[in-house]
């Protein structure tokens, strides 16, 4: 970013001082990008909660005569006569996390896809707050945030500080992860503990960087992919009599996961239900759009139509967009940590194979990785700054979409 680059140069004390609270110093880079963001996410909330009379009007998540009567909404509809502050950020998925914190997985089949990281953060804040809905809207607001200062933590390790400050803010007001980070789905605490992980890793910290694994995987499928990197820095680091020990920083993911099929198969008699039991499952994977929809629907494909789905019209673009730039952005990631192209190429992999097509610019918005080049790519440009703002304005008209009841991701 020209413009901001240069005036940030008058003023170099900005990023390079520090804030002392009680015991600890903190870099006031860390705090700028984050009170950014903040700022960026509580206006837009502001101006959609007056915008959409969340305080005095029934919006789409709290009619029972326009959302489907499936299980997993009942807990929207039954919960509209109070804190509707929180209906800004639900909608969707949202409904699948806080019914399984309320009820536990035997209300649903489907709800085996998803894991119990979240659901279990709102069920014990729920403790406090009387209600699963305004408990996990709280938890992704924080977590939402939180991750920003470790990545741009982690994007130091790679870059200067000016380049990762800027390229920090590109990440965390792109519109698919600044919508995401915000609403109440697991996308924020996904990313926070996927950069712990990664950040403890950096630091040598390789028995904590395991147990944070392990805590990601919780939350998401992928989250186990964060130690592939890992193995392979360390197997490129170490003398082969270390080997061995080095595999060990997969076992605390490892056995998570087996404890998730274990009660997948103790529910279901299906140790995999998390894949059979998706609806969208066998819908619009790579493989299924590839060799199903395209050659029977044509052209008109490129729309990704989904029948009984209200899907937003930059969705498709957005989906293209994230197809056509994957190939780049690995490239020019090559360059930064080849052990975090290989994470990337296996959490897409999955993507495509086992995730609906439809959902690609979402997943791809947690994907840290990919966003450590776009700072060099953005540095010295001066349109840059209108990207930001653009980026935001989009995000508002996602946002709004998602709480109206419009298919954003």
């Amino acid at each position: 970013m020209r413009l901001l680059g240069d005036w940030l140069t008058r003023f170099d004390g900005l990023l390079d001082g520090e804030f002392q609270v009680l015991c600890f110093a903190i870099p006031r880079r860390y705090v700028l990008s984050l009170s950014l963001v903040v700022l960026v996410k509580l206006a837009m909330a502001a101006a959609l909660y007056f915008y959409l009379g969340i305080g005095s009007e029934m919006t789409f998540w709290m009619d029972p005569s326009k959302v489907a009567p499936l299980p997993q909404n009942e807990i929207l509809l039954s919960g509209n006569g109070a804190f509707r502050w929180a209906y800004l950020f639900l909608g969707w998925d949202s409904a699948w996390y806080a019914s399984i914190a309320s009820s536990g997985y035997s209300f649903s089949s489907q709800s085996f896809a998803f894991m119990p990281g979240l659901p279990a953060l709102a069920s014990l804040f729920g403790v406090f707050l009387s209600n699963p809905l305004p408990a996990i809207a709280f938890i992704c607001l924080i977590s939402g945030v939180l991750w920003i200062t470790l990545f741009e933590s982690v994007a130091e390790h790679y870059m200067g500080r000016r380049e990762a400050f800027l390229g920090t803010l590109m990440f965390a007001l792109s519109p698919f992860t600044l919508l995401f980070t915000t609403v109440a789905y697991s996308e924020g605490l996904f990313l926070l503990l996927t950069l712990t992980a990664w950040k403890l890793y950096l630091d040598k910290r390789y028995f904590s960087a395991s147990l944070a694994s392990a805590l990601v995987t919780l939350v998401r499928i992928p989250g186990f992919l964060i130690v592939l990197p890992m193995i392979v820095g360390l197997l490129s680091s170490r003398e082969r009599v270390f080997r061995l020990k080095d595999l060990l920083i997969l076992a605390p993911s490892a056995f998570v996961l087996l404890l998730w099929a274990g009660f997948m198969w103790l529910s279901t008699g299906d140790p995999i239900a998390l894949f059979h039991n998706s609806e969208w499952s066998g819908m619009y994977t790579l493989p299924t759009y590839l060799t199903g929809i395209l050659p029977s629907v044509g052209l008109e494909a490129l729309c990704f139509p989904v029948p009984y789905l209200n899907i937003h019209w930059f969705l498709s673009t957005a989906i293209w967009g994230s197809i056509l730039l994957l190939p780049f952005l690995t490239w020019r990631l090559y360059k930064f940590d080849r052990g975090l192209v290989l994470y990337c190429l296996a959490y897409i992999t999955g993507v495509l194979v086992f995730g609906a097509v439809v959902s690609l610019p979402r997943f791809m918005a947690v994907l840290f990785p990919l966003w450590l080049p776009v700072a060099g790519l953005l540095r010295g440009r001066r349109w840059s700054p209108l990207l930001a703002i653009a980026s935001i304005a989009v995000c508002f008209i996602l946002w709004a979409g998602f709480i109206g009841g419009v298919f954003v991701g």
